[in-house]
């Protein structure tokens, strides 16, 4: 189940990626460079050094500008096909916003530039194949499956405060096969079981 979600969440987190197109509407929104303390939030995240409930306070916070087309709190909308916005990245469900960092950041010991919030989780981007690297640093348990290299490890569970499930967070990473070349992504997923 664990395995289940996080390939779906990175594959289309990934996947969408290497298909969002550059829209002349997109450009003039990016151009609006996060505040400081919006990227530092966003990269506990992305490195599971908050809680879930910083989590869900960010998605309920950024959650509708896709349909508004305005960000919030340094976070995007992501341009659909058609140049038009969406919550979905390349027209996939799942992502919610993103972030473009006006510098390169270290994250994980490797510069990233942008960051994905989706439903259940925040990554970073990363340029190439660096799967094998980020795995070990990270120390990520086995490769996903359909052979997409990828790797997972809880950092956090515990009972919900409210309800009969339990809060996970984890560490995780895949790498994705784009065009012209492949990237990989990892973060912190952020789901109840």
């Amino acid at each position: 189940m664990i395995t289940r979600t996080l390939n779906n969440v990175l594959l289309l987190a990934g996947l969408g990626l290497a298909m969002a197109p550059t829209a002349p509407a997109a450009e003039s929104i990016r151009q609006t460079a996060p505040k400081q303390e919006d990227i530092d939030q966003a990269l506990a995240l992305v490195s599971c050094k908050a809680d879930r409930t910083a989590f869900r306070t960010l998605a309920n916070q950024v959650g509708g500008i896709a349909t508004s087309g305005r960000s919030s709190a340094g976070w995007q909308p992501i341009p659909g096909k058609g140049g038009e916005y969406s919550n979905a990245l390349g027209d996939m469900p799942g992502v919610v916003a993103e972030m473009q960092l006006p510098a390169p950041v270290l994250v994980f010991g490797h510069p990233s530039t942008r960051l994905i919030l989706s439903r259940s989780s925040v990554v970073a981007v990363f340029d190439g194949a660096i799967i094998a690297d980020l795995s070990k640093t990270l120390s990520l348990d086995a490769a996903g499956s359909h052979g997409a290299p990828a790797g997972m490890r809880v950092v956090h569970s515990a009972p919900e405060t409210q309800g009969d499930g339990i809060d996970v967070m984890a560490l995780v990473a895949q790498r994705i096969d784009a065009d012209p070349m492949p990237i990989t992504v990892a973060g912190c997923l952020y789901f109840t079981r």
